[in-house]
């Protein structure tokens, strides 16, 4: 039966063998901690989970890069950059989510470069789709970097470095327990066969145990940690060696009693083995309401109870083979059975501790005082104190706890989630005041948010900053409001002052009289064409008067009646022309009256409204520009960033310079013009094609030595002036690099702080809406203004025409001049009625008189020609005279009330500025009180920026992809694995939580 025990115990363990799984990869990948779903780690994990934007599911990795005690050089700084940049090019190659490095902004460079410029961060985002130790691999192979010390580290990192050295220590934890029990159980059964078979019984049972509790890990997601080996290790051996010695001692007891191995073998296991199962059954119920337990590294030691099982099998199984094979020998080379296994050391103490109880308790207590006083109950949750110095993670961790801080390393992350998108105003206002209390507590270094992602805060997002804009440009405004106020009212006052009706009166008159002028000049032309063909018809009679003089003596009668007539009519004329000639002067005298006073002085006012408009118009686009220089402000912004831009191509370009002359400098090597084998080679040539005597050729040597000298003394010269030269343009392109730096520095906060001046002037836009109103309500009353001057500049033209120009005569001179006329005609004809009786008594006196008749009929005739011909300018003249009178009349009748409108609206606008000026005057009181009170203090982000690229960067980087939750790091002063951060850590949990109980975050 023992034997077919043994038989079925090698199969099994040859079975546990082949099927035990990769211990190792197991604890790996799902031998992780975890804490109960309610504890706030566990919360916060679940958080990080969901994230979204790829960051879920994915590893936390710092490359560290240092240069010792040195700062990082720039030749450095250059391999560092083509290293981040490989990494960034082959991301989906080393599955990189993210990579976030110093040049990527001032935030980062604030937080990942070292202050004393030796040290260098890079943070990565890393999927985990490979094992720890396959991605620390690659990414150690892939930054490592040429003068700088490179280290791969991260918490995943560390765990796994930790996990390496527990299963190292597991290894020499077994082979130090295999050696202690085999030494222990030789000295108490002085055998060395009872050691091996009770170490190899309890291999038996660790080894299939072991396979059962892995394979149960692998299949069911049994409770597993990176302690559940060391667990069933400790306690398998512990309590199997004890077992193991509890029925070997009963079994060397029942074999003195005298019987036979295996009836010795079957007392012993019901006396010794009764005993061993009652109380390995307690132990196995022990270890398994462990599964009760809630913390995942006491829920793993669940696997116990399995190994105790597997142990007590083996025990009443597979131990009794043994017993029943070897009998005595298993006790082999021990051969004194009849000795007792009791102590008689511990047995004197057993009876001195009943004799003298108060004895035996004080010298316990004198025993354990030692132990109390070098108890150390300070807890250690440092993983690394388990590490190795060698480990390379663990220089990286200590390397950036050296120069940055003993938490940069670790940083704490402090997640919040709500129900509702926390990227608006309220929300970003609590994230930044709760920072800022976190940030004041004490053992708290720096913490980061999305409302300061660089750890410090941004002084253009709070109140008291902003306000001093407003403030800046609501002093401008009211001076502006003032200087526009002061325009309207002055506007306002020259219309009240202007009579506007006085000119309409006065147009209307214009248009009157004009249209009564081209009645007359109607009538005026009639009579001129009459008289035209009056007078072609007397030229026609005149011609032929010599022809009729010898009619005329028989017809005195009629002709001195035809002269009568004629001398009538030419009265009429001469006096129709002379009214004529008065209506005109009378129309000038009215016309150069009114042009001469009222139509200046409204001329005058118009003139001075117009400009009064034009300067308020002025004045309003000065404001609307001052409001609107966003453009402006673009211009400038993109200016900055192409100055930073090229002052940063300078400086590299400046760095290769200085490199290029430092390497010239230092190639500059001596010359030799003529050496000694040259100048034997010269003497050679010339003595095969002309024999030298020795003194010639000591000559020619010697000529040649001093020329060769004198060549290189020239060179030499020429060399150490061009090192000279090299060495200070070496210096100067050092001085242009550092120049440049410094440029590019100032660039970058010229770009910062024109980014501030947009928000000012996006808050006076609405101000230059305003002035761009009132721009186009003045310029409809300019226009207005035009037509009335267009109006009176016609009836300046009217007054022209009848004045006439230096190059011709007006409408009056003409009238003049043609009444003139008439009158010498009248006078002629007078004379020749009262002489016609000398024309009839002499035919050669008529004959003279005919002649001078003639003549005058040429004169009338031109006379006549000329006022037709000025007929029709002056008619032209009158129509154009009435339709402008009538139009500035029509004109003027409209923009009466226009101007009264314009003359009320102006005064409501001079009022209404001054109100406007008092109520920004009374605004920028009560905002320099706000500025200066500690509401000012108040986190505030307006639209555009939080709209805008920069700051969308840094709620990406700190809010989940919904915007429902956001996280802060903070990095504590003190080791973040120590227990007085774990303390400060419970601390700002409460801290935190009271603050968002009061809070608009839910």
């Amino acid at each position: 039966m023992f034997l077919i025990q043994a038989v079925i115990w090698l199969i099994i363990m040859i079975s546990a063998v082949i099927w035990l799984p990769n211990t190792s990869q197991l604890i790996k990948e799902k031998g992780d901690t975890n804490l109960p779903s309610a504890v706030k780690s566990e919360v916060a994990q679940k958080i990080q989970d969901n994230w979204g934007r790829g960051q879920d599911n994915t590893r936390q990795v710092i490359v560290v890069f240092n240069n010792g005690h040195e700062k990082i050089t720039a030749d450095q700084g250059k391999n560092i950059a083509k290293t981040v940049d490989h990494l960034k090019k082959n991301k989906s190659t080393y599955h990189i989510k993210s990579i976030l490095a110093p040049e990527d902004s001032s935030e980062a460079q604030a937080q990942l470069l070292s202050k004393d410029k030796t040290t260098e961060l890079v943070q990565l985002t890393v999927d985990k789709k490979q094992s720890v130790s396959q991605m620390t691999q690659t990414l150690t192979k892939q930054a490592k970097t040429d003068g700088v010390k490179t280290y791969i580290t991260g918490s995943d990192i560390l765990e796994d470095d930790f996990s390496e050295e527990i299963e190292k220590g597991l290894h020499k934890t077994e082979w130090i327990t295999v050696v202690f029990i085999f030494l222990v159980l030789m000295v108490v059964f002085r055998s060395v066969i009872t050691p091996i078979v009770s170490l190899f019984s309890v291999g038996v049972a660790f080894i299939t145990s072991l396979s059962v509790v892995m394979n149960l890990v692998d299949k069911f997601n049994f409770p597993l940690s990176n302690f559940t080996q060391v667990f069933m290790v400790v306690v398998l051996f512990g309590i199997g060696t004890d077992y193991n010695i509890l029925l070997f001692d009963q079994f060397k007891e029942e074999l003195n009693a005298g019987y036979e191995k295996v009836e010795a073998t079957k007392r012993a296991l019901k006396t010794a083995g009764r005993t061993i199962l009652y109380s390995g059954i307690s132990v196995l119920i022990g270890f398994a309401t462990l599964e009760l337990a809630k913390f995942s590294i006491y829920k793993s030691a669940v696997g116990v109870s399995i190994a105790v099982a597997v142990l007590l099998l083996v025990l009443l199984t597979l131990n009794p083979f043994f017993m029943a094979v070897f009998g005595k020998y298993l006790f082999w080379p021990s051969k004194r059975f009849g000795e007792t296994s009791e102590s008689k050391l511990w047995q004197g103490i057993a009876k001195k501790s009943i004799k003298y109880p108060l004895i035996a308790l004080l010298t316990v207590i004198l025993m354990a005082i030692p132990l109390f006083v070098s108890y150390n109950s300070q807890l250690n949750y440092d993983t690394l104190t388990e590490l190795g110095e060698d480990i390379p993670a663990k220089k990286g961790f200590k390397v950036v706890q050296k120069h940055f801080s003993a938490g940069t390393a670790e940083p704490s992350t402090l997640y919040i989630k709500s129900k509702n998108r926390l990227d608006n105003d309220a929300s970003l206002q609590t994230i930044d005041s709760l920072a800022d209390k976190l940030k004041k507590t004490k053992g708290v270094k720096m913490v980061t948010s999305a409302t300061r992602p660089g750890g410090s805060k941004i002084k253009e997002l709070y109140v008291r900053n902003q306000l001093g804009s407003v403030t800046d440009g609501l002093k401008s405004a009211i001076s502006g409001t003032k200087t526009i106020g002061n325009g309207l009212s002055d506007a306002s006052n020259q219309l009240s002052t202007s009579n506007i009706n006085e000119g309409v009166d006065g147009a209307k008159q214009l248009a009157d009289g004009s249209a009564e002028l081209k009645s007359g000049s109607a009538q005026l032309s009639s009579g001129a064409n009459d008289l035209n063909t009056g007078i072609g018809t007397l030229s026609s009679g005149t011609s032929g008067l010599a022809e009729g003089l010898a009619t005329l003596d028989s017809n005195k009668a009629a002709i001195q009646s035809g002269v009568g007539t004629l001398n009538t009519g030419v009265s009429s004329l001469n006096s129709g022309s002379a009214q004529i000639t008065d209506g005109l002067k009378q129309l000038e005298s009215e016309l150069s009256a009114q042009s001469g006073n009222n139509v200046a002085g409204q001329q005058s006012q118009i003139n001075e409204l117009k400009e009064s408009l034009q300067s308020m118009n002025e004045s309003m686009a000065s404001l609307s520009k001052s409001s609107d220089n966003s453009d402006s402000l673009s211009k400038l912004n993109n200016t900055s960033s192409l100055l930073t831009t090229s002052s940063a191509n300078v400086q590299a370009d400046a760095s290769d310079l200085k490199s290029s002359l430092n390497t010239a400098l230092n190639s500059n090597s001596s010359l030799n013009v003529l050496s000694e084998n040259d100048i034997n080679n010269i003497i050679s040539s010339i003595n095969s094609k002309s024999a030298l005597s020795n003194e010639q050729q000591a000559a020619l040597r010697s000529a040649l030595q001093e020329q060769s000298k004198s060549i290189n003394a020239q060179i030499s010269s020429a060399q150490s002036t061009n090192k000279n030269n090299i060495a200070a343009a070496s210096t100067a392109a050092q001085k242009l690099e550092n120049d440049m730096s410094a440029f590019q520095q100032t660039g970058n906060a010229l770009t910062e702080e024109l980014s501030n001046l947009k928000a000012f002037a996006e808050q006076m836009s609405n101000l230059g809406a305003l002035a761009t109103s009132s721009i186009k309500a003045n310029t409809a009353s300019i226009a207005a203004l035009d037509k009335l001057s267009e109006a009176i500049s016609g009836t300046q033209q009217i007054l022209t025409a009848l004045r006439g120009t230096n190059g011709q005569a007006g409408l009056v001179n003409g009238s003049q001049q043609l009444t003139e006329g008439l009158s010498q005609l009248n006078t002629g004809v007078s004379d020749m009625q009262s002489q016609m009786h000398t024309y009839t008594n002499s035919v050669s006196s008529a004959s003279s008189g005919a002649t001078a008749v003639n003549n005058g009929v040429a004169e009338i005739k031109s006379g006549s020609q000329r006022l037709a011909d000025n007929q029709s300018q002056l008619t032209s003249g009158i129509d154009a005279l009435n339709s402008g009178q009538q139009t500035m009349y029509n004109s003027l009748k409209g923009t009466v009330g226009q101007v009264q409108s314009l003359q009320e609206g102006l005064k409501e606008a001079s009022q209404g500025s001054t109100q406007i000026s008092g109520g920004l005057e009374s605004a920028n009181d009560y905002l320099i009180g706000l500025k200066e009170s500690s509401a000012a203090n108040t986190y505030y982000v307006p639209k555009n920026v939080l709209h805008g690229k920069a700051y969308k960067s840094a709620l990406d980087a700190y809010m989940s992809e919904n915007k429902k939750a956001t996280s802060l790091n903070i990095v504590l002063d003190s080791n973040p694995n120590s227990e007085k951060a774990m303390k400060k850590v419970s601390q700002l949990q409460s801290q935190v939580e009271g603050a968002l109980e009061r809070n608009r975050i839910s």
